[in-house]
């Protein structure tokens, strides 16, 4: 152990889900984060990733769900072909060995966090995981990484969880799972108009015990570095620091990039920089924890760029360091061809959009209106 700041899990194994040719959630994704994170090796400590067991899965979706899956696993494997599950989603021979073994290391994840050996983990794997249901697989999704963490976290002790989603699409899943449950506060920063149809939306603010635990932040089209920060300093963290968790949990997509082909948000590795730095700040302020789980990021250089990024931003030792890792990507060309900051070019609709969520919040978030 180098007694950094930050552990990271990685494994090649996440490669062994296969995707049709051309599919944009492909093993590729998995290495080019590896062949970046070589580079800077030395800076890490590591941790090896481990299955979960079918009861650690049934802590958060339904064993006839985790079967069926397990059974066109076995379809796939024994006639060697890819099983689609929808237009999106498919199952191959490893499929459902890498899904348990991404949720593992979430999970292995949620261990060194409890152990306070580190303060945050980085945790990178395939298949994603956010839109993953109860029981249904969607959206490249099959068991949902993210909630089941969460769901073991609070096994062990964790009593306030806050997830922060900044994947490019609604996590629907992660939404679904949480709606009435006061211990998970819920927050996405995501496209809209755009896939999942039907969800996302501002008024979506939670059921039961749960309302007021869930926020939706649906930008538009274009929105860039400076809306996505203004966003965070605004609404998100002022509420996350008033919720006050016992870990933070991000579903850390990189699909908003503007080299990213599937979506449009405009965002640069500098953003993603420095929305890693606002949950760096969290994480000090509350002396809490931070978990980050790769979801979606479909161009490869921007993608490693940026998981990059983060990795260096939440291990960064002090000011001074944190200070050259900024200056590292404050440059035209970063580590793998990244670019700088972009501007917003929706800041008329993006301020008025946080007006209106800061007086929709308000009545659950009375800091919202100072």
């Amino acid at each position: 152990m180098k007694n950094s700041r930050l552990a990271v899990i990685k494994d090649k194994r996440f490669g062994d889900h296969k995707t049709p040719e051309s599919h944009p959630e492909s093993p590729e994704r998995i290495s080019a984060i590896n062949d970046l994170v070589r580079r800077f090796e030395s800076e890490f400590d590591y941790l090896e990733p481990r299955e979960a067991t079918e009861e650690e899965l049934a802590s958060t979706h339904s064993p006839g769900y985790i079967e069926d899956l397990h059974k066109m696993a076995e379809v796939a494997k024994n006639t060697d072909s890819l099983i689609g599950i929808d237009p999106d989603t498919v199952m191959s021979p490893k499929s459902y060995t890498t899904a348990k073994l991404a949720v593992g290391a979430a999970l292995e994840g949620v261990d060194c966090l409890a152990k306070q050996t580190h303060d945050s983990c980085f945790v990178a794997v395939r298949p994603p995981g956010h839109h993953a249901l109860a029981d249904r697989a969607m959206g490249f999704c099959l068991f949902n990484n993210v909630a089941i963490a969460a769901n073991q976290a609070k096994a062990k002790g964790f009593k306030r969880i806050f997830i922060l989603d900044w994947d490019v699409h609604h996590g629907n899943g992660t939404q679904a799972l949480f709606y009435d449950d006061p211990t998970v506060f819920f927050a996405s920063l995501h496209q809209h108009p755009f896939w999942p149809p039907g969800s996302g939306y501002r008024d979506e603010f939670g059921d039961r015990d749960g309302e007021g635990f869930n926020l939706n932040i649906p930008l538009p089209e274009g929105t860039g570095d400076v809306g996505y920060l203004k966003c965070l300093d605004e609404i998100v963290g002022p509420i996350c620091l008033d919720y006050k968790p016992d870990m933070i949990i991000v579903s850390a997509g990189y699909d908003a990039h503007k080299d990213d082909f599937i979506a449009g948000q405009n965002l640069s590795t500098v953003g993603f920089a420095m929305m890693s730095q606002r949950v760096a700040d969290w994480r000090d302020t509350l002396d809490t924890r931070v978990l980050c789980l790769l979801e979606g990021g479909y161009n490869t250089h921007a993608l490693a760029d940026s998981v990059m990024a983060t990795m260096r931003v939440l291990n960064a030792s002090g000011p001074e360091e944190l200070g050259q890792v900024h200056a590292s990507y404050m440059v035209p060309a970063t580590i793998s061809g990244g670019a700088a900051a972009t501007n917003d070019s929706q800041p008329d609709k993006v301020s008025e959009l946080i007006e209106r969520i800061k007086e929709e919040q308000g009545r659950f978030h009375g800091q919202l209106k100072l």
